[in-house]
């Protein structure tokens, strides 16, 4: 089932407003979108250097008239080019586990890196029908902290209810992340919005 997207009010939040896809399956809601915007032309040149680039995607979904998150969902992809094989390696991470691809041409390894396809971001159970909401995203390329970085290991490594949950500090933090936001410690970083949203009765 398709979301159906609702009338947008004006404000003056800071995070980019961009339009998604959302999709019910089984008792999950799924989104599609994507976060091509966090690599400029350095970025972008930096793929092939033989150093690995990570990009850590932070996801909450919360009421469109609060800022209270009802779900929480963190994932990290990880991108390496090897130099012998002549091949860009891709490593995602989420609480359900790894994928690895592959990809040889640069422009290929970046669009599945940064291509955001079908992710569950929430249980629908969580989301009664004709509540309007909202998906908030930070996107952050290479996090210089030590300490963010042992907590997305950490979190991946035991995360609960596969991700969709309140995500301990984590979810605590998005009321620093789009009330007050701190310049972030990563080489680049977006803050994304969803359009509103609801789930139609059926």
């Amino acid at each position: 089932m398709l979301l159906v997207a609702s009338t947008a009010r004006a404000d003056d939040e800071k995070p980019e407003v961009i339009k998604m896809r959302f999709v019910e399956r089984g008792d999950l809601l799924h989104a599609t979108t994507k976060i091509g915007k966090l690599f400029d032309r350095a970025a972008y040149e930096a793929l092939d250097s033989g150093f690995t680039s990570t990009v850590v995607i932070r996801m909450w979904i919360y009421p469109r008239d609060s800022t209270e998150p009802v779900a929480f969902n963190l994932l990290q992809r990880q991108v390496l080019y090897n130099l012998w094989d002549e091949v860009y390696e891709l490593r995602f991470d989420d609480p359900s586990g790894r994928k690895v691809f592959k990809e040889k041409r640069k422009a290929e390894a970046l669009t599945r890196l940064t291509n955001l396809d079908n992710i569950p971001v929430a249980r629908l159970a969580d989301l009664p029908y004709q509540s309007v909401y909202l998906l908030a995203m930070e996107v952050e390329l290479n996090p210089v902290s030590k300490e963010t970085l042992a907590q997305v290991r950490r979190w991946l490594s035991q995360g609960t209810g596969g991700g969709l949950d309140r995500g301990g500090a984590f979810f605590g933090s998005f009321v620093s992340v789009f009330v007050n936001p701190k310049i972030p410690e990563a080489d680049r970083a977006l803050r994304i919005r969803s359009q509103p949203f609801y789930r139609a009765r059926p």
